[in-house]
């Protein structure tokens, strides 16, 4: 996991990790993504996504669930040529006017990369993530 203290308020943070296709702006590797479901609240549940990290390009559907402070995302099992799993969250606390945004990932990829490769694209994926984040919001 990750953590960063970001300038800004809890519901600027949430209203920017909601904001699936405008992760594009901030998300490292993230090219795009299509809402294909959403909740009564009009937060997405389910999309395909498109990333490309410097391993390799995946298109995928992932599915999320939101909470007051964050949401979590899992991937469709058998929507990915590069993935077998993908589970993650966002976990947002209010640190009166600031916010900690703690980011979570586990990827297991399909692909024949030594270990030290996979937990470094992680790592650089965790922490440019946060940081992206924090650019954003600020």
């Amino acid at each position: 996991s990750e953590s960063v203290t970001i300038n800004a308020p809890l519901d600027k943070v949430l209203a920017a990790i909601r904001d699936l296709p405008g992760q594009e702006a901030w998300f490292p590797g993230f090219v795009s993504a299509e809402v294909l479901e959403t909740d009564d609240q009009g937060r997405t549940t389910k999309a395909r996504q498109t990333n490309d990290v410097k391993v390799a390009k995946d298109t995928f559907e992932v599915t999320f669930t939101h909470s007051d402070a964050g949401q979590t995302w899992d991937l469709v099992p058998g929507s990915s040529k590069v993935q077998k799993a993908n589970s993650g969250s966002w976990t947002l606390a209010d640190k009166g006017g600031k916010t900690e945004a703690t980011m979570n990932l586990s990827i297991d990829t399909s692909l024949p990369l030594p270990g030290f490769v996979q937990k470094k694209t992680l790592k650089d994926t965790l922490k440019g993530a946060t940081q992206g984040l924090k650019k954003f919001c600020e």
